[in-house]
């Protein structure tokens, strides 16, 4: 009973056929091809077949397949290592089993037909047509759809598969010449390099050149400036001094001495002098009588630059109280009284 149940199974499994919207199924019967569900709409789903029929399942989905790389030579006898793709999908599933059989064996032979077709389509043409951005000089779609086009007819008389598109993922030299390609890569990048420098470093001095030349004149005009402002106040300083003097020739001497006693002495030093020395006689017996009993007079004032207003009426004017400046006496020092000379 088991038994009968097994066989009953295995015949009702043979004789139910499933059709997937993604393939084509070939119903033979001892090897003559007797239908073919899948290559119309609305065919997919369970059919019924004697069981005694074979069915074979072929993928009608695109297909995407990318060849070993192939060396090909351009039209300026440059060698080039090409890589490319191929998007296929069966048309005729039929002559498909009959020619291949396998998708691996029909991306074999579409391999053979891509590498020649590309390989006369690239010999036409320089390497410039491959990689230039000149829209005149740019030929990859020209070169691509050859290529495609000498394929495709063959690929569906031979394979039953359509060639439904043949691109170009990557071409470059052969592996051999490509470490000296670099090195001149490299050494055209050094140059390069170097002449950007060498444009650089002459921008640099040159900027550094007007730079010190702006310093200078700043520097050179600030010092002209400083000269005459020194000027004018040392020949300012110099007619006050002046002037004071021819008022009181007497006062003068005697500021003299002090500044000779301000040079001479300081808290070390030690003078030896007769006793009748000029320098020792106004430590000895003091400014004269009538330097200490005249009338303060009327103090010369430095005058405006550029008017003739001294500075205490200008102080004066502005509320201010005009600067004035103490004469200091000689410092203490050690002077020992040597009596007269012989």
């Amino acid at each position: 009973m088991l038994l009968l149940a097994g066989v009953v199974v295995v015949v009702a499994r043979r004789s139910l056929v499933l059709v997937d919207e993604t393939e084509f199924v070939v119903v033979t019967e001892f090897g003559r091809p007797v239908s073919i569900y899948g290559d119309e709409a609305g065919e997919a789903g369970p059919h019924v077949c004697p069981p005694w029929r074979s069915s074979f399942a072929v993928d009608r989905r695109l297909h995407v397949f990318e060849p070993p790389p192939r060396g090909m030579i351009t039209a300026d006898k440059r060698g080039l290592e090409v890589s490319s793709c191929v998007l296929w999908r069966v048309r005729d599933p039929l002559r498909f089993l009959r020619a291949a059989a396998t998708v691996e064996s029909a991306e074999a032979r579409l391999a053979e037909r891509v590498a020649a077709a590309l390989s006369v389509a690239v010999g036409r043409r320089g390497a410039a047509a491959l990689a230039s951005v000149e829209p005149g000089v740019w030929a990859l779609d020209e070169v691509t759809k050859e290529t495609r086009d000498a394929v495709a007819g063959p690929a569906l008389d031979e394979l039953g598969v359509e060639v439904v598109d043949v691109r170009l993922t990557r071409f470059s030299d052969p592996v051999e010449v490509r470490p000296a390609i670099f090195d001149l890569i490299r050494a055209e990048r050094r140059q390069a390099a170097a002449a950007l420098r060498a444009a650089g470093d002459a921008e640099a001095r040159g900027i550094t050149a007007r730079a010190d030349r702006d310093r200078d004149e700043r520097l050179a005009a600030a010092d002209a400036d400083a000269e005459r402002i020194r000027g004018r106040a040392e020949a300012e300083a110099a007619r006050i001094t002046n002037a004071a003097h021819a008022r009181d020739p007497r006062f003068a001497e005697f500021l003299r001495t002090l500044d000779a006693y301000r040079g001479l002495l300081d808290e070390r030093a030690t003078v030896v002098l007769s006793s009748s020395s000029p320098l020792l006689r106004l430590l000895t017996r003091g400014p004269a009588d009538e330097l200490m009993n005249r009338a303060p007079r009327t103090p010369i004032l430095p005058t405006v630059p550029g008017s003739s207003t001294p500075l205490e009426s200008k102080a004066a004017d502005q509320g201010t109280t005009a600067p004035t400046t103490a004469v200091p006496g000689p410092r203490s020092s050690s002077i020992k009284n040597a009596g007269p000379s012989s």
